[in-house]
């Protein structure tokens, strides 16, 4: 049972510029929270914006610390963070550490680019919002990570991988240390979801595959769910057609050709 009220309660949600960022803004807003949406493009934050007068857009990169300080400053005005809910993340569209076409090989810039956001970006946020937290009582943080994370994909390429692996052991670790000030941290780590991270994909699921995915209200609700706890949780959230730790093969399949797997 949901036990908290949420009006005028301060929510921070990263990402917040589209998907699964944006549908989580406009939940917490509905409930009454006051949101301030981070995300890079001012453009698409005021997209997030006009769905309710509850939702503040800040221009922050939380890959630069310089810039997640300014965002804080405009969100401590209106006083301390009660939740944080991190969705901001990335992918490209290189993901092999070898491969016949070098094109498809992870270049030093997406590997710098992946970890940066994906994993420097956590430890930015967290850092940003556990001290004003703390001093107010306690609160609640939720951090996307992935079922990338916790087994084999065999899609979401090497960087990012390795990013939400390092995502997993960081919120597992820094679980502890926040517990005795009152932060409750979790993980959600959704399966195949229909976010704008899938345009990243070198071969597109089709519109079938794709209506069969997790949807950004989906992630929404479960992220709603998870900062109205008083305890801290780990997550996995898969579509119905998914194992943990790997596809069917009949879901795969249109993958093959850009792979360059065969199948058996």
């Amino acid at each position: 049972m949901n036990q908290i009220d949420w009006t005028e309660k301060i929510a921070i949600v990263t990402g917040g510029g589209g998907g699964m960022g944006q549908a989580a803004a406009k939940r917490f807003a509905d409930a009454g929270a006051r949101t301030f949406v981070f995300g890079r493009t001012l453009e698409s934050l005021r997209e997030t914006a006009a769905l309710s007068p509850n939702i503040v857009p800040v221009v922050c990169d939380v890959a630069d610390p310089a810039s997640v300080a300014e965002a804080m400053k405009v969100v401590r005005e209106a006083g301390p963070p009660f939740a944080l809910i991190h969705t901001a993340g990335v992918n490209t569209p290189d993901r092999f550490l070898s491969h016949a076409d070098p094109s498809k090989e992870a270049s030093a810039e997406t590997w710098k680019k992946v970890m940066e956001i994906n994993v420097l970006g956590v430890v930015h946020m967290l850092q940003a919002v556990s001290g004003p937290m703390a001093e107010a009582g306690g609160g609640r943080i939720v951090v996307v990570s992935s079922t990338a994370g916790h087994g084999f994909d065999s899609f979401a390429g090497v960087p990012y991988t390795a990013s939400k692996w390092a995502v997993h052991g960081l919120l597992f670790t820094a679980r502890a240390q926040l517990s005795a000030h009152g932060i409750a941290l979790s993980e959600y780590a959704p399966g195949e979801s229909n976010t704008p991270i899938v345009k990243m994909r070198p071969v597109q699921p089709t519109p079938e595959h794709k209506a069969a995915m997790i949807q950004t209200g989906d992630c929404a609700e479960a992220l709603f769910f998870i900062a109205s706890q008083a305890h801290t949780m780990g997550v996995i959230q898969l579509p119905l057609y998914q194992p943990f730790g790997g596809m069917p093969p009949q879901v795969p399949t249109p993958w093959l050709p850009g792979l360059e797997i065969k199948p058996a």
